[in-house]
């Protein structure tokens, strides 16, 4: 068996949006509990997911290349994939990159709101990452798609 493109992006694909997940409930746990070293762990989180959502990236474009090959790309759904891919990783890399601030930087470990900030971001990030899986579900997954799933890009 020959591993392609499509492969690949299917076995990482899931670790932005799961770990994502994962690092936003450690966050919410931490603030709750108002224990900081919790709250550091979720940033350290943020930190490897966005790193993820870098490999992600690089795979979906080997992906895309290997759909192309064999014929089996729906370019509207591909194309509302990649464009929420784009802000969904602009999202987990801003969340990721506050994330850093805040472990590294000593004045920014003295902002009291920082960590409720990367926390609502997450929030954000999570919805965004969310909806590229669904979309992504639909590039292949024929039997999901519905009238209202698919909408048509403006000409």
């Amino acid at each position: 068996m020959t591993i392609n493109g499509a492969h690949w992006h299917l076995l990482v694909n899931h670790l932005p949006i799961i770990g994502g997940l994962l690092a936003t409930l450690v966050l919410g746990y931490g603030l709750f509990r108002r224990n900081q070293s919790i709250v550091q762990l979720s940033f350290g989180l943020f930190v490897l997911m966005s790193l993820a959502t870098a490999v992600t990236n690089q795979t979906g474009e080997s992906a895309e290349h290997y759909l192309e090959s064999i014929n089996a790309l729906d370019k509207v759904i591909f194309r509302q994939h990649e464009e929420a891919a784009d802000w969904a990783n602009i999202g987990m890399y801003l969340t990721g990159g506050l994330s850093l601030l805040a472990l590294v930087w000593k004045r920014a470990k003295q902002w009291q709101f920082l960590p409720t900030v990367i926390f609502v971001t997450s929030l954000i990030t999570f919805g965004l990452m969310a909806n590229v899986g669904r979309l992504g579900g639909l590039i292949m997954h024929r039997e999901l798609r519905n009238e209202q799933s698919v909408q048509q890009p403006a000409q």
